[in-house]
């Protein structure tokens, strides 16, 4: 499914404590920034529009509160380019009654091309948070990892049960042997998510333990670990640990591995659903530029007036009073086409910037109408569950089994947290076989609803293998048959999020994505799959082959998993 693209490409805000001297260090790190980019031009940061070079214009402005005391400045760089036009906005305002101020970058992309750009977090961002030194909370942000001892363990959990902390945090675990690919993923991870979230790094195995003591085992960070805890961390509460992802050792020492990327693309992805803050929402800027250009255009006509008025003695001096005049008229006009050319161009910015906000805004409609009707579906199959399993208890009990119901309520599995957690259990499926591409479906855990989405997962690989079992003792119907009059012991799927196979016009232009491994090597087409999610800009699939009953050659007597992650292309896919 295609996602509407964002005009706002990355979005940094954070707090800073003391901010007496904040508009002076903004100015002077965005200066020294643009120096870098524009090594041959001079640059000025006084207000006004200032051009750069031939297609880059840089716009200062400044705020002042009624004693006439500059609150707030604002400096924005736009780079028209030939892929795009590129938007960096640096704000910063002091609060008026208290010493804190608050500092956001932002960067927008216009794409003038169908192409896919990648963008980067803007350099400045590092810049300004080295000298800055923000807060999030009583976290202080940085742009390496901040080093925990075992005597600052407690300091460390006081932070991540921080009420007021808004942003992630990072914590790793130096592995027990050194590995410099590990130490080059984790530090240059902890450098791309500065002014987005707060970084830790337990320094020995005495830190790993005093943590793990202190947090508890679930919440732990092992050796060579990193886990993103996000805000509002309950150690009290065990379950609360699924919701704090951890990427294992392994994953980061795996050259082939590349899921550590998604570490900050996660959290580049959190600070862009962060609202701006209030003193920064409601900033506004009074148009001194727009002013000083009318006042310029006033004294000019007032010159034209006054040549025009003033009686010519001579053929000659009127000539040169009339060039004169139209010297400062052509001036007029030529002030006045860029004027009118940088406003048009602004508003056109503008207009997309509404649009992309509009699609954005339709696009989490549809994500949360789709969560409502996961959610309903779950709830639905929950109560079912409970029903069964209270008139299967009922029955126990009158037959004198009371043993037999304790001993069946002990020791249940859970529901895999991720999709990296659910992998590891593949191995309990003793029915399937999944050739599915374990990269992409580990990719879905970068998503906000991962956990949902590994736990219908889970349950879908579990109703197969159910309905392999039952196959093979037997069973002549399909999954879909299964699922709908499901037999004794059996664990159906909900039917509606069961299709067995896909239209005809899909097969004919979009059936080479639905090629999957199977066993022994060769790609063999899958129709059947289950929905992961009803709808969304991600809708996750699984697509499996049902040949248990063995009438292929290739894959008799089994039921393949081919792919498990987002959904592939239809004729409905926008």
């Amino acid at each position: 499914m295609s996602t509407p693209a964002s005009t706002l490409a990355h979005r940094s805000v954070f707090a800073v404590p003391e901010a007496e001297t904040l508009l002076d260090t903004v100015r002077w790190v965005s200066g020294a920034w643009l120096k870098k980019k524009f090594p041959r031009t001079t640059v000025q940061l006084g207000t006004g529009h200032h051009a750069l070079d031939e297609s880059s214009q840089l716009l200062s402005q400044a705020a002042y509160d009624d004693g006439g005391t500059e609150y707030a400045t604002r400096l924005q760089l736009r780079e028209d380019k030939a892929e795009a036009t590129w938007r960096t906005t640096v704000t910063a305002a002091r609060c008026t009654t208290a010493r804190s101020g608050t500092v956001s970058v932002d960067l927008e992309c216009f794409p003038n091309t169908a192409q896919t750009l990648r963008t980067s977090k803007p350099a400045i961002v590092r810049e300004l948070v080295a000298e800055l030194e923000p807060r999030d909370g009583m976290s202080r942000l940085s742009v390496n990892a901040l080093r925990v001892t075992r005597d600052r363990v407690h300091s460390l959990v006081d932070v991540l049960c921080d009420p007021e902390r808004q942003m992630p945090t990072l914590v790793a675990a130096r592995p027990i042997q050194h590995d410099p690919l590990w130490s080059k993923r984790v530090a240059g991870t902890m450098r791309d998510v500065a002014g987005d979230a707060s970084t830790y790094l337990l320094w020995d195995l005495d830190a790993v333990d005093a943590f793990r003591e202190t947090i508890g085992h679930e919440h732990r960070v092992g050796p060579g670990c990193v886990r993103t805890f996000l805000p509002l961390v309950d150690p009290a509460w065990p379950a609360d640990a699924a919701r704090h992802r951890l990427l294992g050792s392994t994953r980061w020492t795996d050259a082939s591995d590349q899921a550590w990327h998604g570490i900050a693309r996660r959290v580049h992805a959190l600070a862009l659903e962060r609202p701006l803050p209030r003193q920064l929402s409601t900033l506004a800027f009074p148009d001194r530029i727009a002013e000083q250009h009318r006042q310029e255009r006033r004294e000019t006509l007032d010159k034209a007036r006054l040549l025009t008025a003033v009686p010519a003695r001579g053929a000659g001096e009127r000539d040169e009073e009339l060039r004169a005049e139209v010297t400062l008229l052509n001036g007029l006009l030529e002030q006045a086409d860029r004027e009118l050319s940088e406003l048009g161009r602004t508003v056109h910015l503008a207009e997309r910037t509404n649009m992309s906000m509009q699609e954005q805004i339709q696009a989490v409609i549809t994500d949360r109408d789709g969560e409502v009707e996961d959610h309903l579906t779950t709830l639905d199959a929950l109560q079912q569950a409970r029903a069964e399993a209270d008139r299967l208890r009922l029955l126990l009990l009158r037959q004198g089994r009371s043993q037999d119901v304790v001993e069946a309520a002990e020791n249940l599995p859970g529901i895999p947290s991720s999709f990296e957690a659910l992998w590891e259990r593949l191995g309990e499926l003793e029915h399937l076989e999944v050739t599915a591409d374990r990269r992409t479906a580990l990719g879905l855990d970068e998503h906000a609803m991962s956990r949902t989405w590994a736990a219908k997962c889970w349950t879908a690989l579990v109703s197969l293998d159910s309905y392999a079992g039952a196959a093979k003792a037997g069973f002549n119907g399909n999954f879909f048959q299964f699922c709908k009059t499901p037999p004794a012991g059996a664990k159906p799927y909900p039917v509606k999020q069961v299709a067995m196979t896909e239209s005809a016009s899909t097969m004919r232009q979009y059936g080479h994505e639905r090629l999957f491994p199977v066993p022994g090597g060769g790609r063999v087409e899958m129709q059947a799959h289950l929905k992961l999610a009803g709808r969304g800009r991600i809708a996750p699939r699984m697509y499996f082959l049902d040949d248990v009953k063995g009438t292929r050659d290739a894959s008799a007597g089994r039921l393949i998993v081919g792919y498990i992650g987002p959904h592939l292309t239809n004729m409905m896919t926008n």
